[in-house]
């Protein structure tokens, strides 16, 4: 009996641009060997096969050759997060991740394709954006969303911090190194970081200078296109990558970014210019200086994108641990996605949440003081978990807990 008339040998070298799966490059390369399964949160959380990777890659294959219509398989990429967990584990070397922002180009609805294109590229409208959110906070609006409200608006309610604060820095302003002077960087100040996480951007000013680094604010765009790109508009993600780094000069030991999915797309966009996570950059020159206690029970919670696109592996633990009396405590799946994935705890909330539960109650159950995650996107979310479950256990970025220590030692 013939094979199906669908039916392609697999392998990337066999492609021709006649194919129609020709624009999704990879695709024929799954073996559906199924090592992405436990690696995959989403499949962990529903055990459905259609939200994992291996299952997704078949839906998109099929409804490329025409076997079923793509709108069937919305719904099942939507729900996948990008956490990229499944490319290292890949032994085919899949680009899943390729495959997902090809399906999803052009498809970005209407609100968020306004968000996305007229507020965080806007200095001004982010600006106005952050004044609101940050008062809806203040004046506990946003709590009664959070718990009143439908799915949807109990993630986006739960996306403002508990405390956010706002970074004052000017464009250009340079902060001098102290004590004998080791270098210079220039810092990323982004857009979720700069109007939330102020805090976050000015711990990692104080730990670089006191390491001998001058920091250098460069004027910049308020957006490196790290959320377009996962959404559906890469190409306008890769436009604000561009002008993110032609602002910062050239002559920087690193351009830091204390944000791990921003990190990633700057660095895959061009990894020539130095861009760096600051915890990995700090830990490949090395802590200068004793450091001071800091006597709290850390859970440290990595993102998705240090460790599956930047390739982290105990950096930052090998940084925390030399923080005298900071005890660092284990937690089952620490690994996996906390769920906010970008910003897919707002377009599927209901997955989302099933993801964040898993990593909420794996916190929970190991108990520290602190859980540290680099990424201001894990930080809101998780934060967001732990508030709903009224946990004591605080989200803090790694940095705070080094900026501590330097203070108490400065």
């Amino acid at each position: 009996m013939s094979a199906p008339e669908y039916a392609r040998p697999e392998g990337k070298s066999w492609l021709d641009p006649a194919d129609p799966v020709s624009g999704f490059p990879g695709i024929l390369d799954c073996v559906h060997c199924g090592l992405c399964l436990q690696a995959c949160p989403t499949y962990r959380a529903s055990g459905s096969e259609t939200d994992s990777p291996r299952g997704r890659i078949y839906l998109l294959r099929a409804a490329a050759e025409g076997r079923i219509g793509a709108a069937e398989i919305e719904d099942a990429i939507a729900r996948c997060v990008l956490c990229r967990a499944c490319e290292p584990v890949c032994p085919s070397q899949v680009p899943y991740h390729r495959l997902v922002e090809r399906h999803r180009e052009g498809k970005v609805p209407a609100l968020l394709r306004f968000g996305l294109r007229r507020i965080l590229p806007s200095p001004r409208a982010l600006r106005a954006a952050g004044w609101a959110l940050r008062a809806l906070r203040r004046t506990g609006v946003l709590g009664l969303a959070e718990r009143l409200g439908t799915p949807r608006m109990r993630a986006l309610a739960g996306a403002v911090p508990s405390a956010p604060r706002r970074f004052s820095a000017s464009p250009g302003q340079v902060f001098p190194a102290r004590g004998g002077a080791r270098g210079r960087v220039a810092l990323h100040t982004g857009c979720v970081a700069s109007e939330f996480f102020g805090q976050v951007l000015q711990d990692a000013v104080d730990v670089f200078t006191a390491q001998g680094f001058e920091v250098l604010v460069a004027a910049q765009p308020s957006c490196c296109g790290a959320l377009h790109a996962h959404s559906g508009d890469a190409a306008f993600g890769r436009q604000l990558a561009a002008g993110t780094l032609q602002a910062i000069p050239g002559d920087v030991d690193a351009v830091l970014v204390p944000a791990a999915g921003c990190a990633a797309h700057l660095h895959e966009y061009d990894p020539r210019r130095g861009v760096a996570d600051p915890l990995l950059f700090l830990h490949k020159v090395g802590l200068r200086g004793p450091l001071q206690p800091v006597k709290l029970r850390v859970a440290y919670d990595p993102p998705c994108h240090l460790l599956n696109v930047l390739a982290a592996k105990d950096e930052v633990g090998s940084l925390l641990r030399q923080i005298p009396e900071l005890e660092l405590v284990p937690h089952d799946e620490a690994e996996l996605c906390c769920g906010a994935g970008g910003i897919s705890f707002a377009r599927v909330p209901e997955m989302s949440d099933a993801v964040l539960a898993r990593k909420i109650e794996r916190l929970c159950a190991a108990a520290p003081d602190v859980v540290a995650s680099g990424n201001p996107g894990c930080l809101l979310r998780l934060e967001a978990g732990l508030r709903a479950r009224a946990s004591p256990i605080r989200a803090w970025h790694p940095l705070r807990l080094l900026a501590q220590a330097a203070r108490r030692h400065g």
